[in-house]
């Protein structure tokens, strides 16, 4: 059963990345360019404003005259004339500009987009080059993706262990009753796929091989919760070491602290004193000395 489950998991989780891949890989790195130019071109001058409008030419413009209205714009929007943060932002745009529609495999792209509308979601590589998710933000991106899938999959494990008592109810009650299902009030033993089973008028009852009995039932398959997903399971898990850990460090502080003995009164330090063979030694010295002093 359990490797039937990692098969499975296997086989929709390939499933899920082969769809959203080619959504991933929608665009190249001429795409993004293109789309990074028409929004700073836009933020500028307006949503509705175009290369070609910008120059002030025609989407047939030859490139005769590209080149004469960009000399003229780049003329008047010149940092040495206009030193204004605005044309300073305007004229590197406008070099970035001329050099998309002067290739003709960049323009027929740009006109490709501008006939079509520049698409909301421009791939997983555009939106990592600009905002770069820091290693936390990777961590909660993997574990929300990775959550879904496995939320997923419990799902159609659960499908699919309903579908599997069903069968074992159909199939055990074919063979006690006959194909007609016509009930019957007796309690019969019967094998399905080398498996036991005992049959009665209400429930179906699968046998071990110990001989315990356990009624089959749709209802007693678990629904999927978030509270079994593996994130979920690794915290409860982490947090019932934890407290653990703290529990038994408390309990050796107890424990610790009843081995603590308390000091010595002087009588008995008086007493320990008398019994200590060094402190005699220490007496009879003192004793010596002080005869020979007088």
């Amino acid at each position: 059963m359990l490797k039937y489950r990692l098969v499975t998991f296997g086989a929709i989780f390939i499933l899920f990345i082969l769809t959203i891949l080619p959504i991933a890989q929608a665009w190249d790195n001429l795409d993004h360019e293109i789309f990074d130019l028409v929004d700073q071109l836009t933020g500028l001058e307006g949503e509705d404003t175009t290369f070609y409008s910008l120059l002030e030419v025609e989407p047939t413009a030859t490139e005769k005259e590209l080149s004469r209205a960009y000399r003229k714009l780049s003329l008047l929007h010149h940092p040495d004339k206009n030193p204004d943060e605005h044309s300073q932002k305007l004229f590197t745009l406008l070099g970035s500009i001329i050099t998309i529609l002067r290739n003709s495999e960049t323009r027929d792209r740009y006109n490709f987009f501008l006939r079509n509308g520049v698409p909301k979601w421009r791939g997983t590589g555009w939106y990592y080059n600009r905002y770069r998710p820091g290693l936390p933000g990777v961590v909660v991106g993997l574990l929300i993706l990775s959550s879904f899938v496995h939320y997923l999959v419990m799902w159609v494990n659960f499908y699919q262990e309903k579908k599997r008592v069903q069968y074992y109810i159909q199939e055990a009650r074919e063979i006690a009753w006959g194909k007609r299902m016509k009930k019957q009030d007796t309690r019969k033993r019967v094998r399905v796929n080398e498996k036991q089973f005992i049959v009665d008028s209400n429930n179906v009852m699968f046998l071990t091989d110990e001989g315990e009995e356990f009624v089959l039932s749709e209802d007693e398959v678990s629904k999927p919760s978030f509270g079994k997903l593996f994130p979920v399971l690794i915290y409860k898990c982490v947090l019932e070491k934890l407290v653990t850990t703290v529990s038994s460090k408390k309990e050796q502080a107890i424990e610790g602290s009843g081995d603590y003995q308390e000091p010595f009164s002087s009588d008995d330090e008086r007493s320990e004193t008398g019994d200590n063979p060094r402190s005699q030694t220490r007496k009879r010295k003192l004793g010596r000395k002080t005869k020979s002093k007088y």
